[in-house]
């Protein structure tokens, strides 16, 4: 419990509120705040680590030659860095974007040794959410596509919400996977959903070397009961 000492300044505050402990010194009052756990249950974490563990030890059993294909791989596909630019990944990195992305949504022998010598197959172009026309609680999905997807490789969606208004505050952050369509479907319906809120779904294109296209984004609110 903070108290305090001889005053009511900013610097006469001694002990602790919550994560903030306040001191003082020579140098003056200090604040300091105790960082906050990693929350290792949350939304698969574990096994997300465990998948990067795995296949940077792999990493190491791949021949010199096979690890400069990657290489090369990286630098013929560059990565956006946030700022309008792109920036090079290393084969390592490379090579471990692609198959945690392919064990994730296909399973653990979906792990290649050797890059993709193909772009995706396809990629989403428009994606339309609507509220559903058969039970409450449904938005119903369709997209179309540039490009022929096929049944071995999977549409990801992404849901995010629910939210009072559609505005997009914090949409971004909020984005988890809900579902895996085969590469050669377009439509899906998503289901009990809180009705009149509003959510926001993102879809994109994975093939089995791990390889993913841009999201496209929509919004709705699901269907109310009659």
């Amino acid at each position: 419990m903070a108290r305090i000492l001889k005053g009511i300044g900013f610097g006469d505050i001694k002990g602790s509120v919550g994560a903030l402990t306040f001191s003082s010194s020579l140098a003056g009052t200090t604040i300091r705040v105790k960082p906050r756990p990693v929350r290792r249950g949350r939304r698969g974490q574990p096994s997300q680590r465990s998948r990067i563990t795995y296949l940077s030890r792999y990493w190491g059993s791949l021949s010199a030659a096979i690890r400069s294909s990657w290489e090369t791989w990286a630098i013929d596909h560059p990565e956006p860095d946030g700022f309008g630019g792109t920036f090079i990944m290393s084969g390592i990195n490379a090579f471990v974007k692609l198959n945690i992305q392919a064990m994730r949504l296909f399973g653990p022998n979906a792990l290649q040794d050797l890059p993709p010598t193909d772009p995706p197959a396809s990629s989403p172009n428009v994606l339309t959410a609507v509220t559903g026309i058969t039970l409450a609680g449904d938005i119903d999905l369709s997209w179309t596509e540039d490009g022929a997807g096929i049944a071995a490789d999977l549409w990801e969606i992404q849901q995010a919400g629910p939210f009072q208004s559609p505005g997009m505050q914090e949409v971004w952050s909020k984005f988890r996977h809900v579902a895996s369509i085969a590469g050669n479907v377009l439509l899906e319906t998503i289901s009990g959903l809180d009705e009149g809120m509003w959510y926001w779904f993102r879809i994109r294109y994975v093939d089995q070397y791990g390889q993913t296209t841009p999201f496209v984004v929509a919004q709705a609110t699901p269907m109310l009961t009659p």
